[in-house]
């Protein structure tokens, strides 16, 4: 089997490829969602992240991201109220 390799243009900079695995390092380790997509098998993601570097899908991670910094972010504000200021 003689296959052709090709070389292509990632529509993303490493760095915002590195910024999506954070994100989902994020996501995966917070107690507050689990996992993003119960339902999904490792297979379900791998194909996921092919097609979103290769840009046919956007971000999987980012909205569940997003969620819990919001929700921390509320939190730390709460919690922020009740504090006392010397």
């Amino acid at each position: 089997m003689n296959d052709l390799k090709w070389l292509f243009t990632a529509p993303y900079s490493k760095g915002e490829l590195e910024r999506e695995i954070v994100m989902a390092q994020a996501v995966m380790e917070s107690e507050l969602v689990g996992t993003a997509f119960p339902d999904s098998t490792f297979e379900d993601g791998y194909i996921a992240a092919l097609n979103f570097v290769l840009g046919n899908e956007g971000s999987n991670v980012r909205e569940e991201y997003e969620a819990i910094c919001a929700e921390h972010s509320t939190t730390d504000v709460q919690a922020g109220d009740y504090e006392q200021t010397a």
